[in-house]
């Protein structure tokens, strides 16, 4: 290769750096630090062998040996000093994408990084700033936890020093001294020796907060990039309450996000109970692909708030929820509707899998209460006789269904099922899904037969449906217990926390309940006979 040939060679690896994407050269000057070592070597390499016979001429004695060992001959056939700077820049060519695919992200480029993500962040690039930290967010989380090479001993070291110094700090740690106490008196000064990565830990720090705080961050997740949402919460943002508040508040929000078209895709039922959760639907499967993961960190707070939050606070959607019921696949839009298909794929995954958890079912009665506390029917558009006047309607509907739902999972769940266990089934020993299923559909119950605002065609309804599931459980063994409870408590009040009886309300929408589901609970009906019991207070 020829001078000109090199110094061509040097622009064209110029000009393919100018057209590769932002995010192609913000990622080789992460990792530029070992280019440049391979690149210094090559040039220099390089200008020997193209200016060999001059170097030569002009060389002291005492680099002879250097021209000795690599010899060449001036204009005789044979390999030459060219040929030989040309094999230099392929192997130059070779190493370096080498070095480039077989990058892994350090602590040393963490301060590079912190001033990169800054630049984009400020320029609006979130999706650059997301692709340009998706692969450091292992490296951060173990600098903030102080885990890097060197930095856990520094720190281990100091912790020693300080247990042995202050007796505070290790009752409080409870943690016996790794070492004699007349040693770790004086083990500080080892630390100085021990580099703290002080600068890898502060711009992990500050790379961490800006991603966890950026609004702009989190709504291009919500919508793009949830499979980067679950990694920033499995590394880093679990301790990050807010951050996982916030994206699910927007996820809710937001009608265009992945988490409304995870729900609406997982529709398709997985046995007698459950439902299929397609590995495509990144955020349901982590959280429920093992449903531990979603007990673990109260997935149901978020979501669940955040429905409460919107019919509770927000006029204009109560004014949407105080209007026309939607076709079906209009449904799919609201927030609340998507909220309890969230619980029911929640909870049957829980059932399914037996997490001894009741995921907070109890999310349940709450929205039926608050959508029957703001229900008013101003809209003209509303036909009052028809099944669900209104989408509240239908959402109370959808709320209950789904609580008589998983009471009935005492038919499907397996005998040997922690949600069967007698003392669960009882509320004494255990989480029982289908035990705290029976004592919310109540508590939701009594929220629709008390109101003065339902329509007495859709309380009828609803309570004909409740009836035929308390007439479908058994009336013997450990589950017996569930209908007594979903027959007196509803009736009567529950018998700890009290309640008033229902009885005169009851009755006044029992003659429209069909006489073949009553013959089919006569129960229900010798519970209205009797007399009110005692109830504390």
């Amino acid at each position: 290769m020829s001078l000109d040939g090199f110094l061509t060679f040097i622009g064209l690896m110029i000009a393919t750096y100018a057209i590769l994407s932002p995010i192609s050269r913000l990622r080789l000057r992460l990792n530029m630090y070992r280019q440049l070592v391979l690149g210094t070597v090559a040039v220099i390499l390089v200008g020997f062998l193209e200016f060999y016979f001059e170097l030569k001429s002009i060389a002291p004695d005492g680099l002879s040996p250097v021209f000795s060992f690599v010899e060449f001959q001036e204009q005789t056939p044979g390999f030459s000093n060219e040929q030989a700077a040309f094999l230099v820049v392929v192997a130059w060519l070779v190493l370096a994408l080498l070095l480039h695919a077989r990058a892994k992200p350090r602590a040393i480029s963490l301060g590079n990084l912190k001033t990169l993500s800054e630049r984009l962040h400020d320029e609006g690039r979130y999706l650059e700033l997301v692709e340009l930290a998706g692969p450091y967010l292992e490296t951060i989380r173990r600098a903030v936890e102080k885990i890097l090479l060197g930095q856990r001993l520094h720190h281990w070291i100091l912790d020693t020093h300080l247990k042995a110094t202050n007796p505070f700090f290790a009752i409080h740690n409870d943690d016996k001294l790794p070492l004699p106490k007349w040693v770790a008196r004086r083990i500080r000064p080892l630390a100085s020796l021990v580099p703290a990565r002080r600068k890898a830990y502060h711009a992990a720090l500050e790379v961490e907060d800006l991603v966890l705080q950026s609004d702009g961050v989190r709504q291009l997740l919500v919508r793009l990039k949830p499979e980067f949402a679950m990694a920033l919460m499995d590394r880093m943002g679990w301790k990050h309450d807010e951050f996982r508040t916030r994206f699910f508040r927007d996820a809710l929000n937001d009608k265009a996000s992945h988490f409304y078209k995870e729900l609406k895709a997982t529709q398709n039922c997985d046995g007698p109970f459950g439902f299929v959760i397609e590995p495509k639907s990144v955020l349901l499967t982590g959280f429920f692909g093992d449903a531990k993961v979603g007990a673990k960190y109260g997935v149901w707070k978020p979501i669940g708030d955040e429905a409460v939050r919107l019919i509770r606070a927000d006029q204009e959607y109560a004014n949407l929820l105080n209007g026309p019921c939607p076709d079906g696949e209009d449904l799919w839009s609201d927030p609340t509707y998507n909220t309890i298909h969230f619980f029911d794929i929640m909870v049957t995954a829980a059932a399914q899998q037996d997490v001894p958890d009741h995921m907070w079912l109890m999310y349940m009665s709450v929205i039926v209460r608050e959508l029957e506390a703001i229900h008013e029917v101003i809209d003209d558009r509303v036909d009052l006789a028809a099944e669900f006047p209104t989408l509240g309607n239908r959402l109370i509907y959808e709320a209950t269904r789904c609580l008589r739902k998983w009471v009935r999972l005492v038919g499907d769940l397996p005998a040997d099922s922690s949600h069967l266990q007698p003392r669960s089934l009882q509320g004494v020993d255990g989480p029982s899904i289908p035990y705290w299923a029976a004592k919310d559909c109540v508590n939701a119950m009594r929220y629709v037969i008390e109101s003065e605002r339902l329509t007495a065609g859709f309380i009828t309804g609803l309570l004909e449906s409740y009836i035929r599931d308390v007439a479908a459980l058994p009336t013997n063994g450990s589950i017996f217990h569930l209908r007594r409870m979903m027959v007196d408590e509803f009736i009567h009040g529950d018998p700890i926390y009290g309640g008033e009886s229902l009885k005169t309300v009851i009755a006044k929408y029992i003659s429209g309940v069909d006489h073949v589901v009553l013959y089919d609970a006569p129960d229900f009906q010798e519970a209205l006979k009797k007399e009110d019991p005692e109830i504390s207070a």
